[in-house]
């Protein structure tokens, strides 16, 4: 119970990743508030955390909207009476192509979702966070974020633009009690992978369960002298099996 008296926001919580922290963060102790533009998922992800004994709040968002982002924090506000950690989880991959061969309706809707949604969100919260002196943001990035990655194309921008974002809001914050910090899960047993890889065997990934409890450290109290960073999901926990 290392979250006990938190409150999280999870964006893109319906599956996958997202589904694995929530659930995860519940068990720890945690309140949280979860997102996604499919609400029947959503609702049935946040009746599981309250079957088990957890607090939870599943809401219809899309995090590429302003209006419904701020209308998010809102209801994460008055649901909780406070916000501790934001997890932008929310993405999207188009069709891989070289760039020449993307669509722009492609290139837009991923780095709506994925770039402008951190954005949005980040600057929905941390006025709250600041006010309070505490809190964590963890964004969710990739490693074709973190190197050349040719035919992910708005994608791997998108995870770029991550991994910047995250730099500079770390620095903006510096000294507040806010810390900021990025996570590449590595190949992990999802749908948005299995659409990158359709020949790859998904059992021999790593499943959202195995790298959750990163995503438990970084809200943590321990990681409270931690900002700036970016993680790699598989060889942190390879280091710091305790937090598995």
């Amino acid at each position: 119970m290392r979250l006990t008296g938190t409150a999280a926001m999870i964006t893109g919580s319906s599956r996958g990743l997202g589904r694995a922290v929530a659930l995860r963060y519940a068990r720890e102790g945690a309140r949280v508030s979860l997102c996604s533009r499919t609400p029947k998922e959503i609702e049935a992800v946040a009746q599981e955390i309250r079957r088990a004994g957890g607090e939870a709040i599943g809401l219809k968002a899309d995090v590429s909207q302003e209006r419904d982002v701020d209308r998010l924090t809102a209801m994460t506000l008055k649901a909780f009476g406070r916000l501790d950690v934001l997890v932008n989880n929310a993405g999207v991959l188009t069709p891989r192509a070289p760039i020449h061969q993307v669509k722009v309706t492609d290139w837009d809707a991923t780095l709506a979702v994925n770039l402008r949604g951190a954005f949005l969100c980040i600057r929905s919260v941390l006025p709250h966070l600041l006010k309070q002196g505490s809190g964590s943001v963890i964004n969710v990035s990739s490693g074709a974020g973190k190197r050349r990655a040719p035919t992910w194309g708005p994608y791997a921008v998108s995870k770029f633009g991550i991994e910047g974002l995250t730099g500079a809001v770390a620095e903006e914050t510096r000294g507040s009690g806010v810390r900021v910090n990025a996570v590449n899960p590595g190949g992990t047993r999802t749908s948005m992978r299995a659409s990158a890889y359709p020949e790859e065997d998904p059992t021999q990934l790593q499943t959202p369960e195995d790298i959750a409890g990163i995503f438990v450290y970084l809200a943590s109290e321990a990681s409270r002298e931690m900002t700036g960073l970016s993680l790699d999901a598989p060889d942190w926990l390879k280091e710091h099996p305790e937090w598995r």
